[in-house]
């Protein structure tokens, strides 16, 4: 066996695999960005004996993002049916069932090589049934061998977990009661469970953070395609749901900050007689005002040190997101400054998918807040999302207020700047 690259597929093969991209991008688009993500490596068997030849006819995915094809197999297998695994493949990655593998963590040396254990393949088949009700949208081809809560006797909707249960997880793994004999020879690779197979190539593919980026452009997606379209299967409308959203009511959040004296991003009215009110013409010789609803100008300062770990990151970008969701049309006055050491050049953006995350290095949110009371206009809030291992200023930037969202309780926040606690999975 020769791992070798995308070119060593003959010109044919490779159409058909850009066809069955394209297709299956066409069936979830939303899912169009982590199926473009996935890294094709060419699995050669020409010198193995037939009888010892790897069955990679599922398109088998690892953690790093990488897809092993075998030429026979692609050779054999039709676009639409070749998209289906693909999109199946990418529903592993995104729900991380390597990760929630309930197994136990595994000895590389030992799953190398061997064909998946009986627990193993129960495992994989709780997983494609979690993912498979989800995925007979439009035209979809789901192969006979492919595992449906159906197929199992159980229910639509569950998670991996509980038909992990009702298949007897651990205890009866040799003869799982619901065992479709067709699944015994499916197998989605150590994408699904963590387990090294014997053709993992091993090199560098898609990191966590790059993960994490494609899983929060992906929910965005299908936010907004269950708002146009409204057909988004019900699985990944909860699994968006619970990715994209923020710890902080940042509504209820910034409607406080504007009774202390900032704009209510909820909608503040106030009095003016800078344009008098319509109905001036009728009071006489009186003056009426009228009302104004200002609009806030936030800025976000967001600590990128090498002390946020991925998943600190991730739960940052959800609290940006929660932060432009309540500011409604004044979204466009929001800033973000990136900043480790060092301060990083102010964007604007509309989405949280849009933050070019910059850093990685010291800690110093000082900079970071200097950076924002130097914008113009000026900032009446800002809000700075650090694990608090920094140094902090003596005072806080004039005429500014500052709220500091913690997401390390280890970390520290100035007496100064309002305090609050949004560590990932904690309620505000």
């Amino acid at each position: 066996m020769i791992l070798r690259p995308l070119e060593a597929l003959g010109a044919e093969p490779r159409r058909k695999w850009a066809a069955a991209r394209v297709w299956a991008a066409h069936q979830s688009p939303y899912m169009a960005s982590a199926l473009l993500a996935l890294d094709p490596v060419v699995v050669d068997q020409s010198g193995d004996p037939v009888a010892g030849r790897l069955d990679l006819r599922a398109f088998p995915v690892d953690p790093a993002w990488h897809v092993y094809l075998d030429p026979e197999a692609v050779a054999a297998t039709d676009v639409a049916l070749i998209g289906f695994w693909l999109v199946h493949q990418v529903s592993h990655l995104l729900r991380h069932h390597a990760d929630r593998c309930p197994l136990g963590a595994p000895d590389a040396t030992s799953t190398a090589g061997r064909a998946p254990s009986a627990e193993e393949q129960v495992w994989n088949m709780a997983a494609d049934a979690e993912i498979n009700d989800d995925l007979v949208a439009g035209s979809a081809v789901v192969p006979e061998h492919a595992v449906t809560p159906a197929a199992l006797g159980l229910a639509d909707s569950l998670t991996a977990e509980d038909y992990w249960d009702a298949l007897g997880g651990r205890e009866n793994a040799p003869t799982p009661p619901h065992r479709p004999a067709a699944a015994s020879g499916h197998d989605c690779g150590s994408g699904c469970d963590g387990r090294r197979r014997s053709w993992d190539s091993g090199k560098p593919g898609l990191g966590t953070l790059g993960h994490t980026l494609i899983e929060r452009d992906v929910a965005r997606r299908i936010e907004e395609h269950r708002r146009r379209y409204g057909n988004v299967p019900a699985g990944w409308q909860r699994w968006a749901s619970e990715i994209l959203e923020p710890v902080i009511s940042w509504q209820r959040l910034l409607a406080s900050a504007v009774r202390r004296g900032v704009a209510d991003v909820a909608g503040r009215v106030d009095f003016t007689y800078r344009k008098p009110s319509r109905r001036s013409s009728v009071s006489g010789g009186v003056i009426l005002p009228s009302l104004r609803q200002p609009l806030p100008k936030v800025a976000m300062v967001l600590d990128t040190s090498g002390s946020m770990d991925d998943h600190l990151l991730e739960q940052s970008l959800a609290e940006v997101q929660g932060v432009l969701k309540s500011m409604g049309v004044g979204r466009r006055h929001l800033r973000i400054i990136c900043c480790d050491a060092k301060a990083f050049d102010a964007q604007k953006v509309m989405a949280a998918s849009d933050v070019t995350l910059l850093g990685g290095g010291g800690t110093d949110m000082g900079a970071g807040l200097s950076k924002a009371a130097a914008l113009r206009p000026r900032p009446d809030l800002v809000i700075v999302l650090t694990d608090g291992h920094t140094p902090w200023p003596g005072a806080a930037p004039p005429r500014i207020r500052v709220i500091v969202g913690l997401m390390d309780p280890s970390g520290s926040v100035p007496a100064w700047a309002r305090a609050i606690d949004i560590r990932p999975g904690r309620a505000a």
